[in-house]
């Protein structure tokens, strides 16, 4: 028997499952044709219209949203090459014409408890799948906390709480784990168009 997994036993992140840190069955859903979801996000939305493109690799249910669960807030870092190859293949399969590859700003203190800046690694496998384009860490996450917060509450608290770093030119690509509201991508959109970028959409692991 394995010394190392009577110390620390590895399970499937979506079932369970002993001995694999992500089973067949589950990871099946990271394969999937990507999925448009803006228009299930309301705070993208202006009347009929959304503010950018937002594509998924699948809808947050299930499975799916255990693996995330376990990725961000269970300490799983064995999961963090399964993500990043997930976000590459999601860019390679809708390939947005972009200069800029920028993630969603995470707070320092949950990336330090986490161990990573999540986004900044999706960030980075997505730019692997767009020739010419460059990950760069152009946003900040000013004051508020949205864990736990109303969708209004959400949308209040990312208004005037991003900011943009530096000079950003040319066609971004914003980057996040997870879309529900889209008030943050909302906010991060609006931030870079202030700045005149032009923003040509979004990728996410998952959509709600």
């Amino acid at each position: 028997m394995d010394v190392a997994r009577c110390v620390a036993p590895v399970e499937c992140a979506g079932c369970g499952m002993p001995d694999v840190p992500l089973c067949q069955d589950c990871a099946s859903a990271w394969w999937e044709p990507p999925l448009r979801c803006e228009e299930g996000a309301p705070r993208l939305m202006v009347g009929d219209e959304a503010l950018l493109p937002v594509w998924a690799i699948a809808p947050l249910t299930g499975e799916v949203h255990e693996v995330i669960a376990a990725w961000k807030d269970a300490g799983r870092r064995d999961l963090d090459r399964v993500m990043q190859a997930g976000m590459e293949r999601l860019a390679g399969a809708v390939a947005p014409a972009a200069d800029l590859v920028v993630p969603v700003p995470s707070r320092p203190g949950a990336s330090r408890r986490r161990g990573a800046d999540l986004t900044w690694a999706l960030a980075r496998g997505a730019a692997r799948a767009l020739p010419g384009a460059r990950p760069m860490r152009g946003l900040r996450l000013g004051a508020g906390e949205s864990r736990g917060a109303s969708a209004r509450q959400r949308w209040r608290a990312a208004q005037g709480a991003i900011g943009v770093r530096g000079e950003l030119k040319g066609r971004v690509l914003l980057v996040d784990d997870v879309v529900t509201t889209g008030a943050t991508l909302a906010a991060c959109s609006l931030a870079l168009s202030e700045h005149h970028a032009e923003v040509v959409g979004a990728l996410v692991l998952a959509c709600a």
